[in-house]
């Protein structure tokens, strides 16, 4: 596969995620691999069994050469390849699906970029391999950046523990110059936590998409469903079904299974009845408020910025995101002689009211390193309320909906993203960011 083959299918996989949940099909091409290990071992029954899983549905296939179950044995990066390259030789021919390399070496993620993944999965998040955050922003590949620990500690907050790690592997991967929109957090399930500390993180799946990047969860045939359920390795399948029903509806993007057909059939399901239960105006409200934010700056590393703004939001009490754009580069507005920007835009609900609401962004903008200059003119972070409801408020304080609003390509289009149908004023979003085409044209993605 030729890495504009790779590119394309990197692409194609990130698109389909971004629109509706998907499947990853699991190929442990392993002897010892704690399900399915020593089944796909040799090269010919391993693509047959690839080409199958994107038959049943899945969106891309995932290929690992060292198992990585509880007291495994670590092999040489020299074996771990001696295992996928055939693999993934024999899939770079008139495979075309994405293919994604399940590996925690950076060394064989290179090699395996080379023979045609276009994803890295790495188990460690960037953190164990010090090279491999280089090796993913190198083969211009996506990264599954996953939540490991050496080992188990009850004692531990797991869900913070779970975001500070992500916090450290966004870091790395920002360092390296891996764009934010090739990201993928997965907080390792069955990986360094105790049963309890597995099903908590399972059941606040949505606290992690507050990062801003899609979340993959593997919870297929795993021990805590064993423990849960009574039922042996081979015959999990339906206490899987049940788990990875539960984290779509927590908010997971990506579903890392073995049993394709089987999770295709229950994700169809899903969609269907989530797409057919939107709630009507009426019982949406529960006496909060709907609010947009817009978040800017161009100050330091600007991308950084604006996650870190996103989680502190995300993290006030009485607040809760329900939906964050991508990341947006953007020429400097009002005042132009200055650096380029980074721009997105949040939806989320409150029942703060619309000055208290102001004055926390404005707290948060000062905690996250802002100061103070001229109008318009560069900054850490800006963290603007653009609406809130319906409601239309003029006063020496705040104006609402945001004055400059619909002359805003910057502001329009990434709220567009999220909420293309969406009414402020009468006017809805969609229509307003064509309606700046023109300028609208100079809104980059970042990633």
């Amino acid at each position: 596969m030729t890495i504009d083959r790779r590119a394309v299918a990197r692409d194609q996989f990130l698109a389909a995620l971004r629109q509706s949940p998907q499947l990853m099909g699991i190929l442990n091409v392993t002897p010892d691999s704690f399900s399915d290990g020593g089944r796909h071992f040799e090269p010919a029954v391993a693509v047959a069994r690839a080409k199958a899983m994107v038959a049943e549905g899945a969106a891309i296939v995932d290929v690992g050469g060292e198992s990585t179950r509880p007291g495994h044995s670590s092999i040489s990066a020299e074996e771990e390849l001696r295992r996928v390259a055939p693999v993934l030789e024999a899939l770079a021919q008139g495979f075309d699906a994405p293919v994604s390399i399940d590996t925690g070496k950076a060394a064989v993620a290179r090699e395996a970029a080379r023979l045609g993944a276009s994803v890295i999965n790495d188990v460690w998040g960037l953190q164990r391999d010090p090279g491999m955050a280089d090796a993913v922003a190198d083969t211009g590949s996506a990264v599954v950046a996953m939540h490991n620990r050496e080992r188990a500690d009850g004692t531990i907050d797991i869900l913070d523990d779970v975001e500070r790690f992500f916090e450290r592997s966004l870091n790395l991967a920002a360092g390296a110059g891996v764009p934010f929109g090739r990201i993928l957090l997965d907080p390792g399930v069955g990986f360094g936590k105790t049963p309890d500390q597995n099903h908590s993180c399972v059941w606040n799946l949505d606290r992690f998409r507050r990062f801003g990047a899609p979340v993959l969860v593997g919870l297929s045939r795993k021990s805590f469903i064993g423990r849960i359920t009574g039922a042996a390795l081979d015959n999990r399948l339906p206490g899987t079904l049940a788990a990875d029903t539960i984290a779509l509806m927590r908010g997971a993007s990506v579903l890392r299974v073995h049993d394709v057909a089987e999770n295709r059939a229950a994700l169809d399901i899903f969609k269907t009845l989530s797409a057919a239960a939107k709630p009507s105006a009426r019982l949406e409200d529960d006496g909060r408020a709907r609010i947009v934010l817009a978040l800017g700056g161009n100050v330091g590393d600007k991308a950084l910025s604006l996650r870190r703004a996103l989680r502190a939001i995300a993290g006030e009490p009485g607040i809760e995101l329900t939906a964050v754009s991508r990341l947006y580069r953007t020429a400097p507005w009002g005042k132009t002689d200055q650096d380029w920007f980074v721009n997105a835009c949040a939806l989320g609900r409150t029942r703060l009211a619309p000055v208290a609401l102001l004055e926390r962004m404005k707290a948060l903008e000062v905690d996250l390193g802002r100061v103070s200059t001229e109008r318009w003119g560069p900054r850490v972070i800006d963290i603007d309320l653009v609406a809130y409801d319906d409601i239309s408020l003029r006063s020496e304080k705040l104006t609402l909906p945001h004055p400059e609003l619909f002359n805003r390509a910057f502001v329009l289009v990434p709220l567009a993203e999220i909420a293309p149908d969406l009414i402020i004023a009468g006017v809805r979003v969609g229509d307003a960011a064509a309606s700046l085409s023109s300028e609208a044209a100079e809104v980059m993605l970042l990633d």
